[in-house]
């Protein structure tokens, strides 16, 4: 038989022993070469997803959406507040009339002392006060829109608020003043106002800063015509009126006791039923598109934050898709890193037998 290894049957053990060990420094130099090469190409960037320009450009935009809209939130925010807070008033106002109510019943009933309807008209004029004083402290960052914080003032603010991030139109919520006043212009054009209370009547602007205005008595004579406005205030025993003009109602039109004859006249005492039953008819109504226009506001602020949270999502679900990706990446080239000192160590500790090395091809064999 012709040796074609050139080898003969004494020393066939070293020929095959050498042969297993240049197969086997072959296959470790071939995976240290691989090993090198899955290295150097696990040091480039990320691989850039087919449709990352989209999504990138589609979280721009919903990180826009969020930013726009956080900022109507406030501002719609801020529109519940405010209306709350008059709706709030109004039904605290309710209230209040609903107490002046009972005055004017208590002093109606039979056997009722001067004395004690004197009282009643009082505590009637108190609740006029505390009904002023709920509307001028109505108002929340500047706007009140049931009335005004000014003692003249006998007008409520709107409040407008911008309907969507992405539009210019507007909602406006309407004000209505609603206090329970009254202003008299006398003869020469002047114009007086009661104090809250009803205890004076005050020329508007003041003359004199310190001027309290006319004191009002209890045995001063009132006459007013409800029809025309024409109203006389005159002290007790004086032939001219002190005061001489038109009367204008402000807001409700609940009037203080003393044009209700201080509560002692049946006639006049029926007058100021009627009139606060007619206040509190127009103080439900207005009560009822208040809340109205609190829901659509809530609406409103529920629907924009809504929107923040669906593009908050978006933004999230992007991010959290792109940091996936990038932490595959990391693993990807760290598991290179350890592959690449596996082959490079175990070729560098290579025996001449090479059986270890032989079962090395076991390390390329698994998935990161």
């Amino acid at each position: 038989m012709v040796d074609f290894f050139g080898i003969g049957d004494n020393n066939k053990p070293s020929a095959a022993a050498s042969l297993i060990s240049a197969l086997s420094q072959a296959n470790v130099a071939n995976n240290v070469r691989t090993a090198a090469r899955a290295r150097q190409n696990s040091r480039l960037s990320p691989p850039r997803a087919p449709n990352q320009g989209r999504l990138d450009a589609q979280s721009r935009e919903a990180t826009r959406q969020v930013q726009a809209n956080s900022k109507l939130k406030a501002r719609q925010s801020n529109a519940v507040k405010t209306i709350t807070k008059a709706t709030t008033r109004l039904n605290d106002i309710k209230t209040l009339l609903l107490e002046a109510r009972e005055f004017i019943v208590k002093a109606d009933r039979a056997g009722t002392s001067v004395a004690d309807q004197k009282l009643y008209a009082n505590q009637f004029d108190q609740l006029i006060g505390k009904i002023n004083l709920k509307v001028k402290t109505a108002g929340r960052n500047f706007v009140n829109l049931i009335g005004g914080s000014a003692r003249d003032v006998f007008t409520a603010q709107d409040l407008e608020v911008q309907s969507r991030a992405s539009s210019q139109t507007t909602t406006t919520y309407t004000g209505k003043y609603l206090g329970s006043d009254y202003s008299i212009t006398n003869l020469g054009g002047d114009l007086f106002l009661p104090n809250l209370f009803g205890s004076s009547v005050v020329q508007f602007p003041p003359p004199d800063p310190n001027d309290i205005g006319t004191l009002l008595q209890d045995d001063d004579t009132v006459v007013y015509d409800s029809a025309t406005g024409s109203v006389t205030l005159t002290r007790n025993g004086a032939g001219t009126p002190f005061l001489e003009g038109t009367l204008e109602k402000k807001g409700l039109g609940v009037l203080h006791s003393y044009f209700y004859g201080n509560l002692e006249d049946p006639t006049l005492r029926a007058t100021a039923l009627a009139d606060v039953t007619e206040a509190l008819q127009s103080l439900r109504s207005n009560i009822s598109l208040f809340e109205s226009k609190q829901t659509r506001a809530e609406v409103a602020l529920e629907f924009t934050k809504k929107t923040i949270e669906e593009n908050s999502d978006v933004v999230g679900r992007i991010a959290g898709q792109k940091f996936k990706a990038e932490q595959t990446f990391l693993l990807e080239q760290q598991k290179s890193e350890l592959l690449f000192q596996q082959a490079f160590s175990l070729s560098a500790g290579t025996g001449s037998s090479g059986v270890l090395l032989l079962q090395q091809g076991g390390l390329f064999d698994f998935e990161a």
